[in-house]
């Protein structure tokens, strides 16, 4: 179990605990409509990871955000990169630091380009969280 799994478990064995001392005080046992809100409650518990694609006007983490993309652990989910959409949820990858997020991936700062090659989508951050996940 990673190290971000492990810190769900307790969370997670806790409401299975609750769950169970509730079900054991129910007249007539436990039904099936009981034993499929358990697995419901069991697998809303397993954390996953949440991508957050960030797009910036420099390798600053504090530069404006140009783009952004939320990446949500869904089968079959696409996400396209909006640039053009009016509410950005940060204004810059530190913002998005400072609610929990962590950054996996920072822009290469010394790659050989040209600057015009990097207007449209600006300086890519790409950053983490993981999350009880109910989709």
């Amino acid at each position: 179990m990673t190290e971000q799994a492990q810190q769900f478990a307790p969370a997670l064995e806790r409401r299975v605990e609750e769950w169970v001392a509730q079900a054991r005080q129910k007249p007539g046992g436990i039904s099936e409509e009981d034993m499929q809100g358990l697995l419901a409650l069991v697998r809303r518990g397993r954390p996953r990871q949440r991508l957050l694609y960030l797009h910036a006007g420099s390798p600053s983490i504090y530069a404006p955000l140009v783009g952004v993309a939320l990446h949500e652990p869904v089968a079959g989910a696409r996400t396209q990169i909006d640039p053009l959409a009016p509410d950005l949820p940060y204004g810059c990858v530190h913002d998005a630091l400072c609610e929990g997020w962590r950054v996996v991936h920072f822009p290469l700062q010394t790659a050989p380009f040209e600057d015009r090659e990097i207007d449209i989508m600006g300086y890519e951050f790409i950053l983490e969280r993981m999350e009880e996940w109910d989709g």
